[in-house]
C-alpha cells in the first residue's frame, strides 16, 4: 500500500462482501495526503470495474478537479451520466475505512461514497431506481435533500 500512494499517489483497497450480506466495496487512500481532497468509496462493483472507476477519480483530481458533494458530477463517467458524491460519516470510518484510518493516524480522515445513476439516470434515493443495492452505502453518508 505505501510504495502505491509512494510511486502512484493513490492505492485502491477491496473489500469482500461480508458473511452476514455487507456489501463488497472498494475505496481509495493516498487521496486526501497526495490531491488534498476526500477519498473515495464505491460500493457494489466488482474490483477492477472499482479499481477503473477510482483510477478516473484520481486522474480528474490530479488534473486539478474538486469532488463537491451532494451535487452531480458530469466528469467521472461517459454518455452523459454523473455521479455524486456523499460524506461519510465520521462514525463510519473506523468500521468502513480502517485501513485509511490508521495509515492517516491523528490526521482527521475525509471520505465520501460515489453514488452511481441506474441506467435511467437515477439514483440510489430516487423513486424508481433499478441497479446494485445501495442500502448500505446510504446509511453510512451524511443525508441531505434528494
Amino acid at each position: 500500500m505505501i510504495d502505491d500512494i509512494r510511486d502512484h499517489g493513490w492505492h485502491c483497497l477491496h473489500v469482500l462482501p461480508g458473511p452476514d450480506g455487507e456489501a463488497g466495496f472498494s475505496y481509495s487512500i493516498g487521496f486526501q495526503a497526495t490531491y488534498n481532497a476526500p477519498e473515495v468509496m464505491v460500493f457494489g462493483l466488482q474490483r477492477s470495474k472499482a479499481q477503473a472507476l477510482l483510477s478516473e477519480c484520481a486522474q480528474l483530481l490530479a488534473g486539478g478537479h474538486q469532488i463537491h458533494t451532494d451535487v452531480e458530477d458530469a466528469d467521472v463517467l461517459d454518455g452523459g451520466y454523473k455521479v455524486i458524491f456523499r460524506p461519510v460519516r465520521t462514525d463510519c470510518h473506523d468500521d468502513y475505512l480502517g485501513t485509511a484510518v490508521r495509515h492517516y493516524g491523528e490526521q482527521p480522515l475525509h471520505a465520501v461514497v460515489m453514488f452511481l445513476p441506474d441506467k435511467a439516470h437515477r439514483f440510489a434515493w430516487h423513486p424508481g431506481y433499478d441497479d446494485a443495492p445501495s442500502d448500505e452505502a446510504l446509511a453510512i453518508v451524511l443525508t441531505s435533500a434528494p
